[in-house]
């Protein structure tokens, strides 16, 4: 998943990183790993501001700066964080397997199989059964067989030459038999031995849930090591921890979705107004969007995106984004942000009430109308 807050956060670090009088990370006195640290990621230091940046995992870019440190303490800090990035995305995997780990993708090439998996990994597929029943079925970790139907359709359409696309949407019959696979009752968990079996034809989609995952456990590190001051972007995902070494909260500014999707061409959008809808201020947040403006293609003159409503087995008709800012619970903001904007408005609105550490945003057309939660205002100061 792609954010609107991504694109800002990639220009302060590029222009961090052109202009910033950085002395660069040497990974020989920052960590004994640091060869891996240096093939898979760029660390780089100045007094009281160190910063990770890589683009090998998880499909997006991830940031990590940290602002009250500098140094070595903090270097090995972030190649630590590094590592974990690697391990949480390596369990998480569906796209691939990897020696002498279990991990989604084992799972799902031989799903009937009693498979014994990491701790960790066991609790989140079982965070993600609960979150079905807590979203009224609008998430779902067992949707993989149609995400794979809509992602091959998706694919045929995106790639290769214009005279070599093939642009068409999977049948009802296709989507009914897919959907035959994706029972959430049918993933049985045993908490004994930490092991997970399932039925003929099912996969395992963690994509709406494990970078919240990741983030969590890449911060709860950092705390450890006592980094007080820690700013994460996982491909939109952003979460603050601390205060500015300036005294103040951190701010994110929020792109909006429909600029971004026309790629800033549209009237107006060159307005920093216009660009930035949101500007969300506050303490130890996560701000993550969900919408339908980057990934689809198009049969027809109609836009399919990537965001399956698990109800419809097709992807959600109407609305263009909703963003969500958490002040806890920040390991589900993926999760949340992916329901709120499947449920219709209203749902999804008491939802959000309901929920006293989340508020949220809807943009509902190009035309810019929007719906806020009733406490959204405590964070935004546009």
């Amino acid at each position: 998943m792609y954010s609107p807050i991504d694109r800002l956060a990639q220009l302060f670090i590029f222009a961090h990183l052109l202009l910033a009088p950085f002395v660069w990370a040497d990974a020989s006195d920052a960590d004994p790993s640091n060869g891996f640290c240096q093939q898979h990621g760029l660390i780089q230091s100045e007094p009281n501001r160190s910063v990770l940046y890589t683009l090998d995992y998880f499909g997006t870019s991830i940031s990590i700066e940290i602002l009250d440190d500098g140094g070595e303490d903090a270097k090995t800090a972030l190649c630590q964080s590094l590592k974990l990035i690697e391990h949480y995305h390596q369990l998480a995997s569906d796209y691939d397997t990897y020696p002498g780990l279990v991990n989604i993708k084992s799972i799902n090439l031989d799903p009937t199989a009693t498979h014994r998996i990491d701790p960790e990994l066991f609790e989140l597929i079982q965070t993600g059964v609960e979150w079905h029943r807590l979203s009224e079925g609008y998430f779902n970790i067992a949707i993989g067989p149609v995400v794979q139907l809509w992602r091959q359709h998706r694919f045929r359409c995106t790639t290769g030459a214009s005279n070599e696309r093939e642009c068409s949407l999977p049948t009802d019959a296709e989507l009914r038999a897919a959907a035959e696979h994706t029972r959430i009752a049918n993933i049985q968990l045993d908490p004994a031995d930490h092991s997970v079996t399932m039925t003929e034809g099912m996969s395992l989609d963690l994509g709406g849930i494990a970078k919240g995952w990741m983030v969590e456990k890449v911060l709860d590190h950092l705390k450890a090591q006592g980094m007080r001051a820690v700013v994460i972007n996982a491909g939109g995902n952003i979460r603050h921890y601390g205060r500015h070494p300036e005294g103040r909260p951190f701010v994110t500014a929020i792109e909006d979705p429909v600029c971004r999707k026309h790629d800033f061409q549209l009237p107006g959008c060159d307005q920093v107004e216009r660009r930035y809808t949101e500007v969300v201020t506050g303490e130890n947040l996560t701000v993550v969007t969900s919408g339908n403006y980057l990934k689809y293609f198009e049969v027809g003159g109609k836009e399919y995106h990537h965001i399956i409503d698990p109800t419809t087995l097709y992807p959600k008709q109407g609305g263009v984004a909703t963003s969500v800012v958490l002040s806890n619970n920040h390991i589900y903001a993926d999760v949340l942000s992916t329901t709120l904007f499947l449920m219709p408005l209203d749902r999804a609105k008491a939802l959000a009430e309901k929920l006293n550490y989340l508020e949220g945003v809807w943009l509902l057309d190009e035309d810019g109308r929007r719906v806020y939660s009733s406490g959204f205002e405590r964070f935004n100061h546009h």
